[in-house]
């Protein structure tokens, strides 16, 4: 299946796992300075806190993103191997992104940091921080 274009994937749990950390790093205004080079070099050789590990398994679980990536991805019937198109993995990080983004928010509306309603004419979700009328 070796076409143009097509990416072999070599070891699919280690490419969901940088994904998920290239995805979660982003988020870290400590890594906006870093050059592309110096972040892939950090997501690739820097182990998360214990912390952050189990921040990124709540907010962007491996699960969640395996069920992403199946949506691109192809198995050979030929070699067993894995592939998906090279112009995918784009709109993969994008979907780990949304998800991630979602189940925080999602997490702050359960912990009461915020409230939520179906705005039917921008026909969608709104947010908006819970006031506390004891924090006035």
């Amino acid at each position: 299946m070796s076409k143009k274009g097509w990416l072999e994937i070599m070891d699919l749990d280690k490419l969901i796992n940088f994904s998920r950390k290239l995805v979660f790093l982003n988020f870290d205004p400590k890594n906006d300075a870093l050059s592309d080079n110096r972040f892939f070099k950090k997501i690739e050789d820097e182990n998360l806190s214990k912390k952050d590990q189990a921040e990124m398994d709540e907010v962007l679980s491996f699960d969640e993103s395996l069920s992403i990536f199946k949506e691109f991805i192809k198995k050979s019937k030929k070699d067993q191997q894995w592939y998906m198109k090279e112009l995918d993995y784009d709109i993969i990080l994008e979907n780990l992104n949304e998800r991630m983004v979602s189940n925080i928010i999602r997490s702050l509306v359960k912990k009461g940091f915020l409230e939520s309603a179906f705005d039917n004419e921008k026909n969608d979700f709104v947010f908006w921080v819970k006031s506390n009328e004891n924090d006035k």
